[in-house]
Protein backbone atom coordinates (compact mmCIF):
# COMPACT_ATOMS: atom_id res chain seq x y z
CA UNK A 1 0.00 0.00 0.00
CA UNK A 2 2.88 2.37 0.80
CA UNK A 3 4.36 1.82 -2.66
CA UNK A 4 1.01 2.62 -4.25
CA UNK A 5 0.80 5.92 -2.36
CA UNK A 6 4.37 6.79 -3.42
CA UNK A 7 3.44 6.04 -7.03
CA UNK A 8 0.41 8.31 -6.84
CA UNK A 9 2.51 11.09 -5.28
CA UNK A 10 4.50 11.34 -8.51
CA UNK A 11 2.96 14.32 -10.36
CA UNK A 12 3.33 12.66 -13.76
CA UNK A 13 1.76 9.42 -12.55
CA UNK A 14 -0.98 11.30 -10.70
CA UNK A 15 -2.26 13.26 -13.69
CA UNK A 16 -1.45 10.89 -16.55
CA UNK A 17 -2.26 7.56 -14.91
CA UNK A 18 -4.16 7.72 -11.62
CA UNK A 19 -6.66 10.50 -12.38
CA UNK A 20 -7.85 9.09 -15.75
CA UNK A 21 -8.00 5.59 -14.25
CA UNK A 22 -9.88 6.80 -11.17
CA UNK A 23 -12.42 8.67 -13.30
CA UNK A 24 -12.94 5.59 -15.48
CA UNK A 25 -13.46 3.30 -12.46
CA UNK A 26 -15.71 5.86 -10.73
CA UNK A 27 -17.89 6.24 -13.83
CA UNK A 28 -18.30 2.49 -14.21
CA UNK A 29 -19.18 2.13 -10.51
CA UNK A 30 -21.82 4.85 -10.87
CA UNK A 31 -23.35 3.10 -13.87
CA UNK A 32 -23.32 -0.34 -12.27
CA UNK A 33 -24.38 0.84 -8.77
CA UNK A 34 -21.37 -0.97 -7.34
CA UNK A 35 -19.07 -0.02 -4.49
CA UNK A 36 -15.43 -0.91 -4.00
CA UNK A 37 -13.09 -0.70 -1.01
CA UNK A 38 -10.60 2.19 -0.92
CA UNK A 39 -7.50 0.04 -1.41
CA UNK A 40 -9.09 -1.88 -4.26
CA UNK A 41 -10.16 1.40 -5.84
CA UNK A 42 -6.58 2.71 -5.77
CA UNK A 43 -5.09 -0.44 -7.27
CA UNK A 44 -7.76 -0.73 -9.98
CA UNK A 45 -7.47 2.97 -10.84
CA UNK A 46 -3.71 2.69 -11.37
CA UNK A 47 -4.04 -0.52 -13.42
CA UNK A 48 -6.77 0.94 -15.63
CA UNK A 49 -4.89 4.24 -15.87
CA UNK A 50 -1.77 2.54 -17.25
CA UNK A 51 -3.88 0.69 -19.85
CA UNK A 52 -5.52 3.97 -20.91
CA UNK A 53 -2.16 5.77 -21.08
CA UNK A 54 -0.43 3.12 -23.16
CA UNK A 55 -3.43 2.79 -25.48
CA UNK A 56 -3.61 6.54 -26.17
CA UNK A 57 0.17 6.85 -26.46
CA UNK A 58 0.24 3.98 -28.96
CA UNK A 59 -2.54 5.55 -31.02
CA UNK A 60 -0.72 8.88 -30.85
CA UNK A 61 2.37 7.26 -32.37
CA UNK A 62 0.63 5.48 -35.23
CA UNK A 63 -2.11 8.09 -35.79
CA UNK A 64 -0.59 11.38 -34.59
CA UNK A 65 -3.32 13.47 -36.20
CA UNK A 66 -5.93 12.01 -33.82
CA UNK A 67 -4.80 13.87 -30.69
CA UNK A 68 -2.79 16.72 -32.23
CA UNK A 69 -3.42 20.00 -30.41
CA UNK A 70 -5.47 18.17 -27.77
CA UNK A 71 -4.21 17.93 -24.14
CA UNK A 72 -3.05 14.34 -23.79
CA UNK A 73 -4.46 13.94 -20.27
CA UNK A 74 -7.93 14.82 -21.59
CA UNK A 75 -7.50 12.11 -24.22
CA UNK A 76 -6.78 9.63 -21.40
CA UNK A 77 -9.90 10.74 -19.51
CA UNK A 78 -12.12 10.70 -22.61
CA UNK A 79 -10.99 7.19 -23.53
CA UNK A 80 -11.62 6.11 -19.94
CA UNK A 81 -15.19 7.40 -19.97
CA UNK A 82 -15.91 5.79 -23.34
CA UNK A 83 -14.33 2.51 -22.22
CA UNK A 84 -16.35 2.44 -18.99
CA UNK A 85 -19.62 3.11 -20.81
CA UNK A 86 -18.86 0.53 -23.53
CA UNK A 87 -17.82 -2.14 -21.01
CA UNK A 88 -20.96 -1.53 -18.95
CA UNK A 89 -23.17 -1.70 -22.04
CA UNK A 90 -21.61 -4.90 -23.40
CA UNK A 91 -21.38 -6.62 -19.99
CA UNK A 92 -25.09 -6.12 -19.36
CA UNK A 93 -26.35 -6.80 -22.91
CA UNK A 94 -28.61 -9.79 -23.47
CA UNK A 95 -26.30 -11.38 -26.07
CA UNK A 96 -23.24 -11.16 -23.80
CA UNK A 97 -25.21 -12.57 -20.88
CA UNK A 98 -26.39 -15.49 -23.05
CA UNK A 99 -22.82 -16.32 -24.08
CA UNK A 100 -21.44 -16.12 -20.53
CA UNK A 101 -24.28 -18.18 -19.05
CA UNK A 102 -24.19 -20.85 -21.77
CA UNK A 103 -20.39 -21.23 -21.86
CA UNK A 104 -19.24 -20.42 -18.32
CA UNK A 105 -22.44 -20.65 -16.31
CA UNK A 106 -21.84 -17.11 -15.01
CA UNK A 107 -24.35 -14.24 -15.05
CA UNK A 108 -22.23 -11.15 -15.89
CA UNK A 109 -24.84 -8.44 -15.34
CA UNK A 110 -24.01 -6.01 -12.56
CA UNK A 111 -27.13 -6.01 -10.40
CA UNK A 112 -30.81 -6.89 -10.24
CA UNK A 113 -31.77 -3.76 -12.17
CA UNK A 114 -29.52 -4.42 -15.16
CA UNK A 115 -30.74 -8.02 -15.15
CA UNK A 116 -34.39 -7.08 -15.53
CA UNK A 117 -34.89 -3.49 -16.73
CA UNK A 118 -36.14 -3.66 -20.32
CA UNK A 119 -35.68 -0.88 -22.88
CA UNK A 120 -39.21 -1.71 -24.07
CA UNK A 121 -40.53 -0.72 -20.64
CA UNK A 122 -41.30 -2.31 -17.30
CA UNK A 123 -44.21 -2.06 -14.93
CA UNK A 124 -43.43 -2.60 -11.26
CA UNK A 125 -45.64 -4.05 -8.56
CA UNK A 126 -44.35 -2.89 -5.18
CA UNK A 127 -45.51 -4.72 -2.08
CA UNK A 128 -45.15 -2.15 0.70
CA UNK A 129 -44.39 -2.59 4.39
CA UNK A 130 -47.83 -1.22 5.36
CA UNK A 131 -49.63 -3.94 3.38
CA UNK A 132 -50.54 -1.75 0.40
CA UNK A 133 -49.51 -2.39 -3.20
CA UNK A 134 -48.30 0.15 -5.76
CA UNK A 135 -48.35 -0.41 -9.52
CA UNK A 136 -46.56 1.90 -11.93
CA UNK A 137 -44.23 2.32 -14.88
CA UNK A 138 -40.60 2.07 -13.84
CA UNK A 139 -38.54 5.19 -14.52
CA UNK A 140 -35.38 4.86 -12.41
CA UNK A 141 -34.12 2.67 -9.60
CA UNK A 142 -31.08 2.29 -7.38
CA UNK A 143 -30.27 0.91 -3.93
CA UNK A 144 -32.08 3.77 -2.16
CA UNK A 145 -35.06 4.88 -4.26
CA UNK A 146 -37.35 3.70 -7.02
CA UNK A 147 -39.39 6.12 -9.13
CA UNK A 148 -42.64 5.33 -10.93
CA UNK A 149 -44.89 7.18 -13.36
CA UNK A 150 -48.51 6.31 -14.24
CA UNK A 151 -48.81 4.92 -10.72
CA UNK A 152 -51.71 3.74 -8.60
CA UNK A 153 -52.13 1.96 -5.27
CA UNK A 154 -54.60 -0.48 -3.77
CA UNK A 155 -55.08 -2.71 -0.74
CA UNK A 156 -54.68 -5.86 -2.85
CA UNK A 157 -52.37 -6.37 -5.83
CA UNK A 158 -54.99 -8.09 -7.97
CA UNK A 159 -58.73 -8.12 -8.37
CA UNK A 160 -61.27 -5.29 -8.41
CA UNK A 161 -59.35 -2.94 -6.09
CA UNK A 162 -56.26 -2.81 -8.31
CA UNK A 163 -58.30 -2.85 -11.53
CA UNK A 164 -60.27 0.21 -10.39
CA UNK A 165 -57.10 1.97 -9.21
CA UNK A 166 -55.34 1.28 -12.53
CA UNK A 167 -58.20 2.91 -14.44
CA UNK A 168 -57.55 6.11 -12.51
CA UNK A 169 -53.74 6.00 -12.42
CA UNK A 170 -51.92 9.20 -11.50
CA UNK A 171 -50.44 10.50 -14.75
CA UNK A 172 -49.30 13.92 -13.53
CA UNK A 173 -46.53 13.10 -11.07
CA UNK A 174 -43.47 10.94 -10.48
CA UNK A 175 -43.69 8.82 -7.35
CA UNK A 176 -40.39 8.43 -5.48
CA UNK A 177 -40.38 5.54 -2.99
CA UNK A 178 -37.63 4.68 -0.47
CA UNK A 179 -36.49 1.09 -1.00
CA UNK A 180 -36.53 0.67 2.79
CA UNK A 181 -40.35 0.79 2.63
CA UNK A 182 -40.62 -1.95 -0.01
CA UNK A 183 -40.99 -5.53 1.27
CA UNK A 184 -40.79 -7.08 -2.20
CA UNK A 185 -41.33 -6.12 -5.82
CA UNK A 186 -42.23 -7.74 -9.12
CA UNK A 187 -41.02 -6.87 -12.61
CA UNK A 188 -43.78 -6.85 -15.25
CA UNK A 189 -42.73 -6.66 -18.90
CA UNK A 190 -44.65 -4.36 -21.27
CA UNK A 191 -43.50 -6.41 -24.27
CA UNK A 192 -43.23 -10.15 -23.62
CA UNK A 193 -41.62 -10.57 -27.05
CA UNK A 194 -38.68 -8.25 -26.33
CA UNK A 195 -35.17 -9.74 -26.22
CA UNK A 196 -34.94 -9.07 -22.47
CA UNK A 197 -38.29 -10.68 -21.67
CA UNK A 198 -37.50 -13.73 -23.79
CA UNK A 199 -34.13 -14.10 -22.04
CA UNK A 200 -35.61 -13.74 -18.54
CA UNK A 201 -38.41 -16.24 -19.25
CA UNK A 202 -36.21 -18.63 -21.24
Amino acid sequence: MTEIVKLINSIDTLFNVFVPGAICVWFYMKLSLKKIEYQGYLILSIAVGFVLKYTVDYLDRILPFVVVGFPIVLAYVLLGLLAAAAFYKVKNSVWARKIMVNILGVEPSDNIWTRHIDSHGNLMMLNMDDGSHILGKLETADDEYITLTYHCSAKSKSGKDMDDAAKNANTGSVLCIPMSRVKSFEFLYCDRNSAMAKYVFR
